[in-house]
């Protein structure tokens, strides 16, 4: 029989000065008073300035780009000698991803075998990274591996748009088309998700609506706020989504050459769209996703990073399975 679990997380507050409403009132209610705040290089002086209180923090930790699992051991080294009770994830989908590997290793150190220790998540970008109960990481190859675990979930999200405005417009931009991704990845998965389907055919229509607005006014809170709003409806089928072939095949090639998650979706999600996008109708195709790309002024490349057909074969090599090495071959070099 078809069924539905829901799996974001069950407190998520959105709205202008969100962060300085609700944050110290969670960590007040989850029983936090040392957290961990897991953050970015860029964002390292904007999340000390987070108000915590009654909750203080006695440590902040960085991670890089697609968290290195060696800068991931290094934080969760520098939380455990800290002695913190909870995880504030601030920033994109690297940062979180590490907050929620921290919280479960952490909280498996100090014997709690049920949950991670208490997360909340605050983005910066619109990855959606915070919506699921899965991490991803970089191995000491610089190969993209991952873990899922329900524990990993995140307990609170907090969406603010004005914590969103040093974010850089491309990342900001190239994290909607992730979030594209992941709503139509969700539609076009195996099974039936009508839920899922609802909430992604509605993301769609929101992004395509307000990611070109974001681009012409960037200091727009309400704009923002729809952007963050419509990431949110693109992933409440997170397992599937993050699964998807344009997922996998970006994944492949992001941490390895330097790619960032939400521009190997600008690279790759029209060319899988006309490759697997027969087994639905959408509201859109492959031609209005490229076109809304085109128009964000956003990567549509794979050469403009330095990776040829010999890379891109290897990648395709490595993949093969559910799919022909063949058939993801072409995928890659059609966005050559």
């Amino acid at each position: 029989m078809p069924a539905f679990r829901y799996a974001n997380p069950l407190d998520i507050f959105w709205g202008r000065k969100a962060v300085s409403q609700y944050l110290a009132a969670e960590l007040n209610r989850l029983r936090v008073k040392g957290p961990v705040i897991v953050t970015t290089r860029s964002l390292r002086e904007k999340a000390r300035q987070l108000e915590l209180r009654p909750a203080s923090s006695p440590v902040t930790v960085v991670v890089s780009q697609h968290a290195p699992m060696t800068e991931i051991e290094s934080a969760f080294n520098d939380a455990l000698a800290s002695d913190v009770d909870g995880v504030v994830s601030f920033g994109g989908g690297s940062a979180i991803d590490a907050g929620k590997i921290i919280a479960l290793r952490l909280a498996e150190q100090y014997g709690i075998d049920d949950r991670g220790l208490r997360h909340i998540a605050i983005p910066t970008t619109l990855s959606a990274a915070e919506l699921a109960s899965g991490a991803g990481y970089t191995d000491a190859d610089g190969t993209k591996a991952g873990m899922r675990d329900p524990r990993l979930l995140p307990n609170v999200v907090i969406y603010d748009p004005e914590v969103t405005l040093d974010t850089p417009m491309e990342l900001w931009l190239s994290t909607g088309i992730r979030a594209l991704d992941h709503a139509v990845e969700g539609c076009l998965a195996e099974g039936e998700h009508p839920f899922n389907d609802v909430m992604a055919l509605e993301a769609i229509r929101r992004l395509f609506d307000s990611l070109p607005r974001a681009k012409a006014d960037p200091r727009n809170l309400e704009v923002r706020q729809e952007n963050q709003l419509a990431a949110w409806f693109s992933f409440t089928l997170p397992g599937a989504s993050a699964s998807g072939l344009s997922h996998v095949m970006g994944k492949q090639i992001g941490a390895r050459h330097g790619i960032p998650h939400g521009v190997t979706s600008c690279l790759l999600l029209p060319h899988v769209m006309r490759y697997v996008g027969r087994k639905q109708t959408l509201p859109v195709g492959a031609d209005d996703v490229e076109k809304l790309i085109a128009d964000l002024g956003l990567p549509q490349h794979i050469a403009a990073y330095g990776i040829g057909e010999p890379e891109l074969r290897a990648a395709a090599s490595e993949l093969a399975g559910k799919y022909p090495a063949d058939d993801l071959l072409q995928i890659y070099t059609a966005a050559l």
